[in-house]
């Protein structure tokens, strides 16, 4: 049996055979796509205030007749699939047919009950004789022809005649513009009535004019207490400054040269119901990326993610002058031809595709899928930002020093200046985790590269902290300004790189270098020959602009090309599908697919303490408890010196006999990179090559004491 929208209904409204509900259940419990639309189905149903869908003009959806025939399953096979398509598109839909469908379970599976007083009474009517049966005149035909009298019981001449169409109940009708209008005049002029009796009471009149008069004398008084106050305010701060060396006043009075010191918050804030929450103001900290799992998994990664913002003293706060106006957002756009970039969508909690050449509004969070690329448009031209594939980032809103900003979880981007004015040099926030900077494009020419990496965990559950990406700035024409949270600037020249470290400290800063190599990724040319690209027509066809991302990628697991299976988990791991990337890794047929699985699970698990338990528990749910834990501990790794442990080298050994190719591919991984050689072993090869290659790395260990020959220290 197919696992399809109607089965599933037909499995929630408990009309199946015991064994069919058995092997959907199972069947449900392996696929998480499945178990995500029993849960949309049973939230849509339960969901207050959806309104009904319309039973006439253009947005009428689907011909009840069809519906009818697909809750019967009488619709042709070629039919269903658009009908299940249109229902998961629209939760109306969705939870009409749903509650159609248990209606309609409940009352079928009920025998009807007739009373013998009702049953005795038809009995006793007889047949109907021919003269008494109701006739229904046929409207007549447009070239004044008669119409065919046509009897009730269908037998006679209404076969050869048109059905007439089924005509909508009253009640279900829209209403006419009178009957809209009337009403709506009625209240109004009411209204116009009382306003006219109010307005022309001479009492009403005189009982404004004393509370405003009363208004006044309160607010006159209040002002002379604070003129009082403030007076006696500035008496005292006379006194004061009189007690204050010049060397001091020097240090309280800010230099108006000096850019205002951000500082960066971090107090977690509670989450509250995805999709009821409000838009940020504009200068609100950026919400941390979620990922495309369930609900409440998205809302748990939201609960431990700290929000990254800056807030800003401006330098002549402390001399009492008003604070500088906050800059309007500037426009971005997205101006690409070509390309698969996601949006995140606050309100349905899932990723979607970016509709081309359209704008993108602060605190927005984009996707951009390996192998394309997004162009974005910063400030109508001030800038032009290349963001290629494999890159994650938030669009930020303003600040009282940046009109932009770019908030990179990871990826590359290339900036270019645009501006043909160079005394306006474009002013953007580069925001990285809890590290926020400020990059200036001092010349028209400069183009520069922002390169963030995140770092794979190296200690047994030990999650990475602050330290868990790595960075490089590099400029490639003009030169850049580089400033830190700390205030601290340094110009990076043409040709030139900068270290991108986390600012957990304060300390020696890194220096730029000179460096004239220049990653393949920066050329146009050569990203376009990159072997990917390849496939990049194929992978985009796979994608619907209306459809939620993480459908799409859940099926594409499975996909008979290896390249595209593994651009697949590229992208599941980008939006921290840490459920999919399992299922990756589990049930994916080729290796390609395995290995970015495994690759986007070390990665996220890196991030947090606290997502160890929530790994294990999902592990558990795929393999034995033991394999499961053997998972897990490759998947945080394991440092230099343990390739000189014996027992963790006979452990990796022995995860290579598993009946599990992940696990053997995991463990000849770990033991090629702390043995640092290669040895003549593959994870899918038939059981008797396996076998002779682990043969002879047990020997290695036997003669060497482990993986690596340990020196006489760590003997001892």
């Amino acid at each position: 049996m197919r696992l399809t929208l109607r089965t599933l209904l037909a499995y929630l409204d408990d009309v199946l055979e015991p064994a069919e509900t058995k092997l959907i259940g199972e069947k449900i419990q392996e696929s998480a796509v499945a178990g995500k639309l029993v849960s949309l189905i049973k939230l849509v149903v339960r969901q207050r205030r959806l309104k009904a869908p319309s039973v006439s003009g253009p947005n009428v959806g689907i011909d009840p007749n069809i519906v009818s025939q697909y809750l019967d399953s009488t619709l042709p096979p070629e039919q269903v699939v658009d009908v299940e398509k249109v229902l998961l598109t629209s939760d109306e839909l969705l939870a009409e047919v749903a509650s159609c469908h248990q209606v309609l379970a409940l009352v079928m599976g009920r025998p009807m009950e007739i009373s013998e007083a009702s049953r005795d009474r038809l009995y006793a009517l007889g047949p109907v004789d021919q003269t008494d049966r109701l006739h229904v005149d046929v409207p007549r035909s447009p070239n004044g022809s008669e119409a065919v009298a046509a009897s009730v019981n269908g037998r006679d001449s209404v076969a050869s005649q048109p059905k007439p169409a089924a005509e909508i109940p009253d009640y279900l009708r829209q209403s006419s513009w009178s009957q809209r209008v009337v009403p709506a005049s009625i209240v109004a002029l009411l209204i116009l009535i009382c306003l006219g009796l109010l307005v022309s009471d001479t009492g009403f009149l005189t009982g404004i004019s004393a509370a405003k008069r009363e208004l006044t004398k309160t607010d006159r008084d209040s002002g002379q207490k604070q003129s009082v106050a403030d007076k006696q305010s500035n008496e005292d701060a006379k006194v004061d400054d009189k007690t204050i060396k010049p060397d001091q006043m020097i240090a309280a009075t800010p230099s108006a040269d000096l850019p205002p010191s951000p500082s960066i918050p971090a107090v977690d804030k509670p989450v509250v119901d995805p999709g009821l929450d409000p838009a940020p103001p504009a200068d609100a900290p950026p919400k941390p990326m979620p990922p495309v799992d369930a609900p409440a998994d998205a809302v748990a990664a939201a609960a431990r993610a700290k929000p990254v913002g800056v807030v800003d003293v401006p330098a002549n706060a402390a001399a009492g002058k008003e604070p500088a106006p906050i800059l309007n957002a500037v426009p971005v756009q997205y101006i690409s031809n070509d390309g698969v970039v996601l949006r995140f969508d606050d309100s349905q909690q899932h990723w979607f595709l970016l509709p081309r050449r359209s704008a993108i509004a602060p605190n927005e969070a984009l996707i951009v899928l390996e192998p394309f690329e997004a162009v974005l448009d910063i400030d109508r031209g001030g800038i032009i930002a290349t963001v290629l594939g494999d890159t994650a980032i938030r669009v930020l809103p303003p600040d009282r020093a940046t009109s932009a900003g770019m908030d990179i979880r990871r990826g590359r981007l290339i900036l270019k200046s645009s501006r043909k004015d160079a005394s306006q040099s474009p002013v953007i926030s580069i925001v990285v985790g809890n590290d926020t900077w400020r990059l200036e494009l001092l010349s028209a020419d400069t183009v520069c590269t922002v390169e963030i990496a995140p770092r794979d965990p190296v200690n047994y559950e030990k999650a990475l902290g602050p330290n868990w990406y790595v960075g490089v700035l590099r400029v490639l024409s003009g030169n850049v300004k580089w400033t830190g949270g700390d205030g601290q600037s340094q110009q990076v020249a043409a040709e030139s790189a900068l270290e991108i470290v986390p600012q957990v400290a304060e300390g020696v800063r890194p220096l730029p270098v000179s460096s004239s190599f220049t990653p393949d990724w920066t050329d146009a040319q050569k990203r376009k020959q990159s072997p990917l690209r390849r496939f990049s027509a194929l992978f985009e066809k796979q994608f619907e602009l209306d459809q939620p991302i993480e459908m799409t990628l859940l099926a594409l697991i499975k996909d008979s090309n290896a390249k595209i299976v593994e651009l697949t988990v590229h992208g599941l791991a980008l939006t921290d599908a840490y459920q999919a990337m399992v299922q990756a890794l589990a049930e994916c047929s080729f290796e390609e697919g395995r290995f970015a699985a495994r690759d986007g699970l070390r990665t996220w698990l890196a991030r947090e303490a606290d997502r160890g338990p929530v790994l294990k528990d999902i592990l558990e749910q795929h393999y034995p408890t033991a394999e499961a834990g053997a998972v897990y501990s490759m998947l945080w790794g394991f440092r230099q010196e343990d390739a000189t442990n014996r027992a963790v080298s006979l452990e990796l050994v022995s995860w290579l006999r598993s009946n599990h190719v992940e696990i053997r591919e995991l463990a000849y991984y770990w033991i090629t990179h702390l043995s640092g050689r290669k040895w003549e072993f593959r994870a899918t090869d038939v059981f008797a090559r396996r076998e002779s290659a682990v043969r002879k790395i047990e020997a290695h260990i036997a003669s060497a004491g482990a993986l690596v020959k340990p020196t006489e220290k760590e003997a001892k």
